[in-house]
Parts: structure tokens; sequence; C-alpha cells
């Protein structure tokens, strides 16, 4: 008698889920922007790092990836500085509902060689201090794109811009 072959798990149709892979790129055909993202964390201060170099815009490594099933995905960048000029944010205040946001995985994954596409709901202008932090980090609830900068006047005093603006974008049907 013949040994029988050992148990196998039976196939499946679908591939085991895998998590979403860091976003690596922010294409915004509306505002002409195609720029690096480079993952960021807590600065000393508690508030979410951003990256010195302001042509770069920085991903919440600690928060949901872009295509992941639920959460926000946060891409911060600058507006401006004195010394390195115009930031990759400094036109985000242009962006208006039904614009498209693609953010480039660099995984191969997606709706087009590694793109998870996004169209903004919401554009809108928060004091600092009234900035709706839980939310706009949090960690259940329908994916979403979130995009930060500053805006309204500078403070010069406090080397700072009195306000923020919020971009909320809903991932593309047929996206992952």
């Amino acid at each position: 008698m013949a040994a029988s072959p050992a148990p196998v798990r039976a196939p499946t149709t679908t591939p085991p889920a895998r998590e979403p892979a860091a976003p690596t790129r922010l294409r915004v055909p509306a505002m002409d922007l195609d720029a690096p993202v480079v993952p960021v964390g807590v600065a000393a201060d508690g508030q979410m790092e951003v990256p010195g170099r302001i042509s770069e815009i920085g991903w919440y490594r600690f928060g949901a990836a872009p295509g992941s099933p639920a959460g926000s995905a946060v891409l911060a960048g600058h507006v401006d500085d004195r010394v390195q000029g115009k930031g990759a944010f400094a036109d985000l205040g242009a962006l208006r509902p039904g614009d498209e946001v693609g953010v480039g995985t660099g995984d191969g994954v997606g709706t087009g060689n590694g793109v998870v596409t996004y169209r903004v709901r919401e554009v809108r202008s928060f004091a600092k201090e009234a900035l709706p932090v839980d939310d706009l980090f949090r960690e259940t609830g329908p994916p979403r794109l979130v995009l930060v900068t500053c805006d309204g006047p500078f403070d010069r005093a406090a080397r700072s811009y009195r306000d923020n603006l919020v971009v909320v974008a809903d991932p593309v049907p047929g996206a992952r």
C-alpha cells in the first residue's frame, strides 16, 4: 500500500490580504503637484512631524496607509518657508470638491500601477486651536485621505500661520 500524500489546505480563489504599502508620491492634477511622500512620526511638541524639505509631503506612519480598509491616511506639507520658498502644499486651498488626488504606493497594487485614487469631498480652514485632531487622525470608520497644511495670516511673533487648511477625500470606487 502506497503512503498517502501529506494533507494540504484547499486552494482558495482569493489571495491572502496584505497590508497596504507606504505612500511614495502624491499627484494632484488640479494643483499641478507631483511630490514625494516620506514617512513621519510625532515631533517633540506632540504634533505630527512635517518634513524638513518643503518639497516633500509627510505621511503619518502611525495611522492608516492609503488604500487601508478603514481610518484616515494623513498627509501634511508646508505652504512655504522663508529660506526654501514655496512648499508642496502652497496651492492646496485651490482644490475643490470633485477634484481627484492620486497616492502612489509603489507596490503595483491599486487602480493604476500602485496608485490609490481619491476624490475631494471637503476643503476647510480651522483655527489651529480648533483643529478636530481626534476626527482627522481617526483609526476606524470609512477609509479616507486627509491633507493638512497651514492657512490664514502669518503670525510673525509666533513664527507660524494662525490656521490649518484641511482637505478630506474619499476613495474612488474600484480603488483598493
